[in-house]
C-alpha cells in the first residue's frame, strides 16, 4: 500500500468519526421537530448535546484540512461538481450554529423560530452530506488529468443529483435520525425520555413518519444493498470487496433494530455506530482506486494516483497526524467522560455507576 492510499483510508476514517458523532446531533435536532411538544422540551434535548455539539464538529475541520492538503485535485474537482449543495450546506451549518446561540439568548417570543431554523439545519445537513459524498461513487462530468488545474468539469450545477445519491442523502438522513432518537433514549428519562423510545419501538408501517426504525431500516439497508451494485456497474469494481463492508453495515443495522425493538437501547445505539461507519467504508471501497467516477469516461475519473500531493507533503502530513489525530481522540473521550456525565437525567452507556 502506498503512503497516498493509506491516506485514502485515514479520510475514510475520519469521514466516519465525524459522521458517527455528527450524526447523533443532527439526529436530536430532527427529534425536536417529532417528539417535543413546546420549547422547553426541546430545550432538554438541546441539553443532551451542548457540551459537545461544536466539538462534534471539529472533525468536519480536520476531514476538509486534510483532504486539501492530501488530494487538491480531489479536494477542488469535488468543490467544483457538487458547489451548490455544499453552499446550501454551510449555510445550513452555520444557521444551525447561530441557532444554538440565539434560540436562548433572544426574546422568548423568538425561541420557536431558531428551534425551527435548527431544526430545518439539521434535516438539511445530513440530506446534502448523503448527496454529496454519493455523487463521488455516481459520477461527475470531469475529465482531464487529475492534477491541480488540469481537472475540467463538463456538467451543470445540479449534476450531483442522480437518483444513487439520493438514495444516499434519504439513507443518511433516516440513519441520523435514529441514531439521534437512541441517544435521546440513553439521555432523557420522564414523559418525554418514554415518548423517544415508543418513537422507536414501533416498528409498524402504518406509522411510518412517526415512527424511526422502518425508514433507517429500508433506507439504509437499500443504500448498502445498492452499493456493490453501483460500484460495479460504474466503477468496474468487483462486487465481493465492497460487499464485505456492505454486509457488516447491514448486520448492524438489523442488529440495531431487534435491540431497539427489544428496550436494548445501549446495544442498538453502539449498533448504529457501527452502521454509519459501514456507510462510509462500503461508499470509500466502492470508489477505491478512484476518488471521483467520471460519467465521462472511466479513464478520465480522478484517481489516487493522479490526485495526490507530493511524496514530501504526505510524508509530513503522515508525522503531523500520529501526533495530533491521537491527542484529538483522547480529548474527545475525555469531554465524553467528564461533560455528559454532569447533564441530562440519564448517563450514557459508558458512564461509570457514580456518573465519573
Amino acid at each position: 500500500m502506498t503512503l497516498a492510499e493509506l491516506w485514502f483510508f485515514v479520510i475514510a476514517g475520519l469521514w466516519s468519526t465525524y459522521l458517527v458523532l455528527e450524526g447523533f446531533d443532527f439526529g436530536v435536532g430532527m427529534m425536536m421537530g417529532v417528539a417535543a411538544r413546546n420549547e422547553d422540551e426541546r430545550s432538554e434535548m438541546i441539553e443532551t448535546i451542548a457540551p459537545v455539539w461544536d466539538a462534534n464538529e471539529v472533525w468536519l475541520l480536520v476531514v476538509g484540512g486534510l483532504t486539501f492538503a492530501s488530494f487538491p485535485a480531489w479536494y477542488g474537482t469535488w468543490l467544483e461538481g457538487a458547489y451548490l449543495g455544499l453552499v446550501v450546506l454551510i449555510i445550513a451549518l452555520l444557521m444551525r450554529i447561530i441557532s444554538f446561540e440565539w434560540r436562548g439568548r433572544v426574546n422568548p417570543r423568538w425561541r420557536g423560530l431558531w428551534s425551527a431554523i435548527n431544526i430545518g439545519a439539521s434535516v438539511a445537513a445530513p440530506l446534502i452530506w448523503g448527496l454529496v459524498l454519493s455523487a463521488l461513487l455516481a459520477g461527475l462530468p470531469v475529465a482531464g488529468s487529475g492534477r491541480v488545474g488540469e481537472m475540467r468539469y463538463f456538467g451543470n450545477i445540479l449534476a450531483f443529483i442522480t437518483p444513487y445519491s439520493v438514495l444516499g442523502a434519504l439513507s443518511l438522513t433516516a440513519l441520523f435520525a435514529f441514531h439521534g432518537a437512541l441517544f435521546l433514549s440513553l439521555r432523557l428519562d420522564g414523559e418525554l425520555g418514554e415518548r423517544i423510545r415508543q418513537r422507536i419501538v414501533k416498528l409498524d408501517a402504518r406509522h411510518l413518519l412517526p415512527n424511526l426504525t422502518l425508514p433507517a431500516l429500508l433506507l439504509g439497508g437499500g443504500f448498502l444493498v445498492a452499493t456493490p451494485f453501483v460500484a460495479h456497474s460504474l466503477n468496474a469494481r468487483s462486487i465481493l470487496p465492497v460487499a464485505i463492508p456492505a454486509a457488516l453495515g447491514l448486520i448492524a443495522l438489523i442488529a440495531a433494530v431487534i435491540n431497539a425493538q427489544r428496550g436494548q437501547f445501549a446495544r442498538a445505539f453502539i449498533c448504529t455506530i457501527i452502521t454509519i461507519v459501514g456507510w462510509v467504508a462500503t461508499l470509500f471501497i466502492g470508489l477505491f482506486p478512484r476518488i471521483i467516477v467520471s460519467t465521462i469516461s472511466l479513464g478520465d475519473s480522478v484517481t489516487i494516483e493522479n490526485a495526490q500531493s507530493s511524496h514530501y507533503t504526505l510524508v509530513v502530513m503522515t508525522v503531523a497526524a500520529v501526533v495530533m489525530i491521537p491527542v484529538i481522540i483522547l480529548y474527545q473521550w475525555w469531554g465524553f467522560r467528564t461533560l455528559m456525565a454532569r447533564l441530562g437525567r440519564g448517563k450514557m452507556p459508558w458512564s461509570a455507576p457514580d456518573g465519573s
